[in-house]
């Protein structure tokens, strides 16, 4: 019977305890730089560290994802640990290139069976499916079972979120500065997404106040609640604010008590991208 590993990147936003509880997940950091100075992400500096610094940052952070041989390096020892089969899940290509490098470089490694995984997205979603999988390879499911649950989570999967300022997307390539213009935005709150064919971020509306932007996703969320015909579980992310995410979702669950709700701070790597205070709604079917 084969033994699976479940890799995926700090993006996923997983605590040490859920990574140590589920025995068979290895999270590879992605690192951002600060003043030339590098930090692992989930290691190297606190999320209330880094949102304290980013106000007086007069150039915006950078981020890395780990090299092909840190991967490769990664895989080999699992190899050594007896698996022979490993599902590394990682942040979407629509974002960043790291998983398309990734499968170039693994697609002659012959120490283990390979499967990597885009999981058109990044954060809590991501970790949903990361917990998922690790689940299935606990229950000894096949690999074969387990991308087949990957693929349907994924297909159910969406996110609103609003940033406060867009200069850190615009800034960092996550948006196009002309496509921000043009749809009016860096003056007001935008309603982003991401796109469903390429998974980039894509503005899909604009409001002039942060609670009337948060008020236009939900009603967003609603007309998907309404079609959907399996139960969901919606993810509430947020920059330093988590408080008026605990806000937020308490009031969300007095208008859909039957949606499982989570709540989760979005680390440095996508808060260098995303800027302080924004606000996102995730929702993935129930495992």
């Amino acid at each position: 019977m084969s033994k699976i590993a479940i890799v995926t990147d700090s993006t996923a936003s997983l605590s040490p305890d859920e990574v140590a509880a589920l025995s068979n997940v290895y999270v590879v950091p992605i690192t951002f730089t600060i003043n030339n100075n590098i930090y692992p992400e989930g290691i190297g500096m606190s999320n209330d560290e880094f949102y304290a610094l980013l106000p007086t940052l007069t150039k915006l952070p950078t981020t890395a994802p780990p090299t092909p041989q840190m991967m490769l390096s990664l895989y080999d020892d699992l190899v050594e640990k007896g698996y022979d089969q490993i599902i590394s899940i990682h942040l979407t290509a629509g974002i960043t290139g790291f998983v398309d490098n990734l499968r170039m470089f693994t697609q002659h490694y012959e120490g283990a069976q390979i499967v990597v995984y885009d999981s058109h997205m990044a954060l809590t979603p991501m970790g949903y499916q990361v917990k998922t999988a690790a689940k299935m390879a606990k229950e000894n499911k096949s690999l074969d079972q387990i991308i087949a649950k990957l693929d349907q989570l994924r297909a159910s999967m969406g996110v609103f979120f609003v940033v406060d300022d867009l200069k850190n997307l615009v800034t960092g390539g996550r948006l196009s500065k002309t496509g921000a213009l043009a749809g009016g935005l860096l003056k007001i709150k935008p309603i982003l997404t991401l796109s469903k064919d390429s998974h980039q971020i894509i503005p899909i509306g604009k409001i002039r106040t942060m609670k009337k932007a948060l008020t236009n996703i939900e009603e967003r969320f609603k007309a998907i609640y309404e079609k959907s015909t399996q139960p969901l579980h919606v993810m509430f992310m947020g920059t330093n604010n988590v408080s008026a995410l605990e806000k937020w979702a308490a009031d969300f669950k007095t208008r859909f008590p039957d949606v499982s709700t989570e709540i989760d701070e979005i680390g440095p790597v996508i808060g260098t991208h995303v800027g302080t205070n924004a606000f996102a709604l995730s929702w993935i079917n129930e495992s």
